[in-house]
Parts: C-alpha cells; sequence; structure tokens
C-alpha cells in the first residue's frame, strides 16, 4: 500500500502532521490544523515579538545616525607622507597551512528553539514525546518551558521524519550529540532540571 503524503507549510513548504496546527519550522499556523491545548501563551508570545521589532529597529536605526555622524566627522585630507628610500628585502616563501573547517552547530531559528541539522544523524536527549494529533502548540509550550529551566540546545521534531524514532509524535529534544557517550554525560544535568524521564535517543536522519 503507498502511503501518501504529508501535507506541506504553505509559507515554508516543510511536510507536517494532518490536522498539525502550527508548523514546526517557521511556526506559521497550518490552514488545515486542528486546535490543540496551552494555547494561552501564544498572544503574549505575539506580543513580546512585537515589541522586541520594534525596539530592534530604533536601535539599528540609532546605530546607522551614529556611525554616519563619526564617519563624517573622521573625514579629512592629510599630506601625503615624505618619500623614503628603504633596501628590499626578500622573505623566503612560507608553506601552506592547512586548516580544519569546524562542524556547524545547529542555528536557532526565529522562535528561539533548536533546529535539528538537516542531513545530521545523531544522538538527544527525549525530553517528552507528544502524539502529533495534539497539535503544535503544546509541544512547543513545553520546549520554552524547559529552557526557562536552563535545559541546553531545546528544540522539536517530528519523529516521523526519522528512521530511528516510533512515528506519529512531536518529540520535545535537548541537545545535538555526535556519540552515545556524550549524550549520557549530559544526561544527569537534565535530570536536576527538572526531566527525571528524560532518556537518549538515537536520530538517524533518512
Amino acid at each position: 500500500m503507498v502511503q501518501s503524503e504529508n501535507p506541506r507549510c504553505p509559507r515554508c513548504g516543510a511536510a507536517h502532521e494532518p490536522q498539525q496546527e502550527y508548523c514546526l519550522d517557521c511556526s506559521a499556523r497550518l490552514p488545515d490544523g486542528k486546535p490543540g491545548r496551552g494555547r494561552g501563551w501564544i498572544r503574549p508570545a505575539i506580543f513580546f515579538l512585537a515589541v522586541s521589532g520594534i525596539a530592534t529597529a530604533i536601535a539599528v536605526a540609532i546605530s546607522a545616525v551614529g556611525s554616519g555622524s563619526s564617519s563624517a566627522a573622521s573625514t579629512t585630507t592629510t599630506a601625503p607622507p615624505p618619500a623614503t628610500i628603504t633596501d628590499t628585502v626578500t622573505t623566503p616563501p612560507t608553506a601552506p597551512t592547512t586548516t580544519t573547517t569546524p562542524k556547524p552547530t545547529p542555528k536557532p531559528p526565529a522562535h528561539g528553539l533548536t533546529t535539528w541539522p538537516a542531513g545530521t544523524s545523531g544522538y538527544t536527549l527525549v525530553l517528552e514525546s507528544i502524539p502529533a494529533s495534539a497539535g503544535a502548540a503544546l509541544p512547543l509550550a513545553q520546549a520554552h518551558a524547559a529552557q526557562r529551566r536552563g535545559v541546553p540546545q531545546v528544540g522539536v521534531l517530528l519523529s516521523s521524519r526519522y528512521a530511528s524514532l516510533h512515528p506519529g509524535y512531536t518529540v520535545v529534544f535537548s541537545g545535538v550529540y555526535r556519540s552515545s557517550a556524550a549524550a549520557t554525560a549530559a544526561l544527569p544535568a537534565v535530570h536536576a532540571k527538572g526531566f527525571p524521564s528524560a532518556y537518549q535517543a538515537r536520530v538517524a536522519s533518512g
């Protein structure tokens, strides 16, 4: 039997579960979403984002005016230095250096949560697994609550996108680790921050 493809977000094109209320990639409200629990935080969050955007725009405008004034004030005409005669020194060529580019770390999207790096397999700590049919509002609220408790690299992902996870759940996770040992070492700190049921899981892409 051919499995039907999940519907996609009209804003960013990301796949989502049927009747999911919000897109987990861009936080847009989905047209066929089913209202979930925990919606009381949405209006305060939208108000906070609006106030932050206005404050950022004012700060950028003030910075632009200040740098323009500084550039105008510092523009002066200076006489060229007198010509000097120097001896020519030949520098022997140096051996080429090899640089190692570090692996990029996951960048948080606009809503402040960590996004699992595309095409990356690794390990993480599962804080909560919530049925995808409950919508996106509750997992997002739980993720922000974990952030306020000091849990690092908190994000959400759909388990159906990863072969190593049981499908049909929205997973609230913490951390992107390359090895099982690294994830295990971080587990006690997460337990101490109010998530005693957190456990390690492998996230395999594809």
